[in-house]
């Protein structure tokens, strides 16, 4: 890629992208709930409080 500029994601990309993410989990952990599938639920909480701590920039 010789001449060409390498460009990341804006801040708006990224939190939309995390926003997204954090939606997943929340999803996810509302299904295992149901399904008492207690280790999913552990997980998803602890991906949602750390998608919830990268939103606060």
């Amino acid at each position: 890629m010789k001449g060409e500029e390498i460009m990341g994601m804006t801040d708006s990309q990224y939190k939309g992208f995390l926003v997204n993410e954090l939606e997943n989990w929340e999803e996810l952990l509302e299904l295992a709930r149901e399904e008492g599938a207690g280790n999913t639920v552990k997980k998803a909480e602890k991906q949602i409080e750390k998608i919830k701590k990268m939103l606060e920039f």
